[in-house]
């Protein structure tokens, strides 16, 4: 258990419009990586944040798999990874009613909290500052080295062109994640995240060689992508080492996050022509 926040961690958990993800993982360790910007603090010992949109995200917790990542940031994107222990759903409590009070939940008649959760910080990283220069620097990495990338068909995991586009924007925010050899999710933001084909999305290596991660080829990755609409989507896929440097993603689901149909799977005609 931590016991102590570093003072601008507990800041940014205080302020519920920062960007905040959170990582669980399936029955058979397929990470999912959700947008959560709830997160924040209850007490000294306890995160909570309240179930919106993470239909996927709650059934991985009830099937047991209480093992958690949350990558917590600003809006200067310094950056913290806490790995965490989930404890239980709240409803008709004293922990459901501080969620619900916040004002996300309390002013929005479109958003309603359906359960408080709350989990048990066990580890929580130094903070991990990501300058500007960074960003375009990973950013046009990528877009070069997607000429790299071997092309090839399949019939799962095509982005549509709304996704594929907003792939290849400078200023949306990409978040990593993978199950790490503890059993715990790993997830970690990177802007060295550009299409090199509808189905494929070259990776560079920098923030994960930062914090001194490993993904493996052939592990099972989810990424969620971020804009400024906002629009929220994940994409799932393995990942396919180039070399130490530089990697892709070899993509087989893709789904929108964002209302109306938060969790559809949009890589599959929605009709079937048959």
């Amino acid at each position: 258990m931590v016991d102590r926040f570093p003072r601008k961690l507990d800041e940014t958990l205080g302020i519920l419009e920062t960007p905040k993800f959170m990582a669980t993982k399936s029955n058979d360790n397929e990470p999912n990586v959700a947008f959560v910007t709830t997160w924040t603090r209850y007490d000294e010992k306890r995160l909570v944040y309240g179930d919106f949109l993470t239909q996927k995200t709650k059934r991985n917790l009830e099937d047991g798999n209480h093992e958690l990542g949350l990558l917590i940031m600003t809006t200067d994107l310094d950056n913290w990874m806490i790995q965490a222990d989930f404890s239980e759903f709240h409803k008709n409590d004293e922990v459901y009613e501080f969620i619900a009070m916040t004002p996300l939940f309390r002013y929005s008649q479109y958003t309603n909290a359906r359960m408080a959760g709350t989990a048990i910080p066990t580890e929580v990283s130094e903070n991990y500052r990501i300058s500007k220069l960074s960003v375009l620097t990973s950013y046009l990495r990528a877009r070069l080295s997607a000429r790299k990338i071997p092309r090839k068909k399949s019939k799962e995991g095509n982005m549509p062109l709304n996704v594929y586009e907003r792939f290849t924007r400078v200023d949306s925010v990409k978040v990593i994640s993978y199950i790490g050899s503890d059993g715990y999710p790993r997830l970690f933001p990177e802007f060295g995240v550009y299409p090199a084909s509808k189905n494929r999305l070259t990776i560079i290596r920098n923030q994960e060689r930062k914090r001194g991660l490993i993904i493996q080829d052939g592990f099972r990755v989810a990424i969620s992508l971020v804009t400024l609409e906002p629009a929220v989507f994940q994409v799932k896929g393995t990942f396919r080492e180039i070399d130490s440097k530089l990697g892709f993603v070899e993509l087989d689901r893709v789904y929108t996050c964002s209302l109306p149909r938060p969790g559809l799977r949009i890589d599959l005609p929605l009709i079937d022509p048959k």
